[in-house]
């Protein structure tokens, strides 16, 4: 785990970042980047599983068939277009929607998504 000091008085104890899957903002041939920007987010599996559920919008599909790359790409959308307040106060809740038969089944697989392509981080033993 990495150390971040938040500040003077608070630490938090960090996995590892993800590598980011897509690259936003000036990509076009013509287009001469000055910069990258990269923003780490701390996210909960429940900010996951919002920012997941926020992408996948109508599509149907099973997410226990969705890719690791296609999770994280979605997450990272979701991320790029909706503020990250907004995703923490949805987190909140999301969870009280497995007691939604209309919807449990969709839920569960969307967490199942997020615990494959974001797996749970173990520290070696050293």
């Amino acid at each position: 785990m990495t150390v971040y000091t938040i500040d003077e008085d608070w630490t938090v104890d960090l996995p590892p970042a993800t590598t980011p899957a897509l690259l936003w903002g000036a990509v076009e041939a013509d287009e001469e980047p000055r910069a990258v920007v990269t923003l780490q987010v701390a996210m909960t599996r429940d900010m996951l599983a919002v920012a997941l559920d926020l992408a996948a919008g109508n599509d149907r599909s099973n997410p226990d068939t969705w890719t690791v790359q296609r999770i994280r790409e979605d997450v990272e959308f979701s991320l790029a277009s909706n503020p990250i307040p907004s995703l923490q106060r949805d987190a909140e809740t999301f969870a009280d929607l497995l007691d939604d038969p209309s919807v449990r089944d969709r839920i569960q697989a969307e967490y199942r998504a997020i615990d494959r392509a974001y797996p749970l981080y173990a520290p070696k033993e050293s």
